[in-house]
């Protein structure tokens, strides 16, 4: 319980910190990182936005709503901290789970997921993953994972392939940390995460739909239910 207790903690101390990161990603593609209010022009810090989701200088309402990226991120860590006991591979869970508050902010709002946070979420990850597999001897649980993670990311690029505008190369990108996070845990999870994912965002569309609150040909983030769907999985699977 201490854990638990500790990581929501720290969870909402790290928020204003991923806060500024969707501040400055959620911008469409081709154009510039944000880094300044866009109601005064006053530059704000790349590192750091209070929680109250305004602009310190001229109180502007700027990125999310007040509080929901830290309880966001707090919920995210509680839940890691309950589910993986283990220290390192809770640091590679974490690490994944607090980027994927960042890019699911970003791909809500601009449909996009970028580089720089799908690349290092996954990069960090196969770092504390691989020094928990040296640590333990548990070689073939990391072969596993990255197995996971590379066929995760193969099946979304042929979707890509096969549907560019239903599918984006940042959603298999995504799939790179999904898959590895999903598969240390076994292939029956990243499986069930790949099909969380498909089955939430289906319906959502459908509930949208019924409420005609989006049409047939109107594109929805796929980004978000792809890392929930993985966060559901090991919230529920992991062992």
């Amino acid at each position: 319980m201490t854990w638990i207790v500790l990581a929501a903690a720290a969870g909402l101390l790290v928020g204003p910190l991923l806060r500024a990161q969707v501040f400055v990603h959620t911008v469409p593609a081709g154009e510039p990182w944000r880094h300044a209010c866009s109601h005064c022009d006053a530059r704000l810090s790349g590192t750091f936005l209070p929680p109250t989701g305004r602009c310190p200088r001229c109180r502007a309402r700027i990125g999310p709503p007040p509080g929901l990226v830290e309880v966001a991120a707090a919920g995210a860590l509680a839940v890691v901290a309950w589910r993986v006991p283990e220290p390192l591979p809770m640091l590679a869970v974490a690490w994944v789970a607090l980027f994927g508050v960042v890019l699911t902010h970003v791909d809500i709002a601009v449909h996009r997921l970028p580089d720089r946070l799908t690349f290092p979420a996954a990069g960090g990850a196969l770092i504390l993953f691989g020094l928990s597999a040296v640590v333990d001897g548990e070689y073939g649980r990391l072969a596993s994972a990255v197995a996971c993670a590379l066929a995760l990311a193969a099946f979304y690029l042929v979707l890509v392939l096969i549907s560019p505008n239903g599918m984006g190369l940042g959603d298999a990108k995504a799939a790179l940390s999904v898959g590895l996070v999903a598969g240390w845990f076994g292939w029956g999870v990243a499986v069930a995460a790949a099909v969380a994912g498909f089955l939430l965002a289906g319906l959502y569309a459908t509930g949208l739909l019924a409420l005609r609150r989006v049409g047939r040909k109107d594109h929805i983030a796929h980004g978000p239910f792809l890392l929930l769907g993985a966060f559901v999985a090991v919230a529920l699977l992991a062992t």
